[in-house]
């Protein structure tokens, strides 16, 4: 399909959802090369959402602030192409990056004052997003110094085989229900507590706005959740 006629489909869609559809279009940028591509490919598929409603691009840095600037950058190009009337512009655009690496993330602060003033949403992980993974098995606020930590956490108790680079998203999506709250219960614990956001993850955020934009029919149900994973 050329460029013109995807964007035609696009423009159409926007104007015709079917019933109980939202008809959005969401941008995420990632910072991981596979891990948070695969895993919100996976869930995009897992919902019936196109590449055209979902739409996941590997940022060209793995620093927070570069990853924030690249959002805007396309987000905004976008927009300047919807002008022409054969697309849509993003309803929604998300920057997906974690904590860890101070070395490599010394703009963290920069990166989170330029998505607020920007307004793009943030899916922040703390430590990394190993964390949201680990989430899906279990609930716990104990705090993590280094990724490595969190993904040996993983192995030992609930995935021996589990790889960074190469998450098995078909063994996640079926509890990523219990993710969800487990996500929110350590915001409110971060919150109650004055802590530092050691461990915390914003990723179920993004998951509940994906879910919101794909058909009722493939939605996931965030309001009956099993108490234990």
């Amino acid at each position: 399909m050329s460029p013109r006629k995807r964007n035609l489909r696009e423009s159409t869609l926007r104007r015709s959802p079917s019933p109980g559809y939202s008809g959005k279009t969401i941008l995420v940028v990632t910072e991981g090369e596979k891990t948070e591509p695969i895993y919100l490919s996976g869930l995009r598929n897992h919902l019936k959402l196109s590449t055209a409603e979902i739409q996941i691009i590997n940022a060209p840095g793995t620093d927070a602030y570069t990853i924030v600037k690249e959002a805007i950058s396309i987000r905004d190009q976008r927009k300047r192409e919807a002008k022409t009337g054969y697309t849509v512009p993003y309803d929604s655009t998300w920057a997906v990056f974690d904590t860890e690496r101070a070395d490599t993330n010394p703009r963290l602060h920069d990166a989170l004052q330029l998505a607020r003033s920007r307004k793009i949403n943030v899916a922040l992980s703390n430590p990394c997003f190993e964390f949201w993974i680990l989430l899906h098995d279990i609930f716990t606020t104990a705090p993590f110094m280094k990724c490595a930590e969190v993904i040996r956490r993983i192995k030992a108790d609930f995935n021996p085989g589990y790889e960074k680079n190469d998450p098995t998203v078909s063994e996640y999506l079926p509890k990523i229900q219990v993710a969800v709250r487990n996500s929110a219960r350590c915001r409110i614990h971060q919150i109650a507590s004055g802590g530092d956001g050691n461990p915390s993850t914003g990723v179920d955020l993004l998951v509940r706005e994906m879910n919101d934009a794909t058909r009722p029919y493939f939605r996931l149900d965030f309001n009956t959740i099993p108490e234990r994973p």
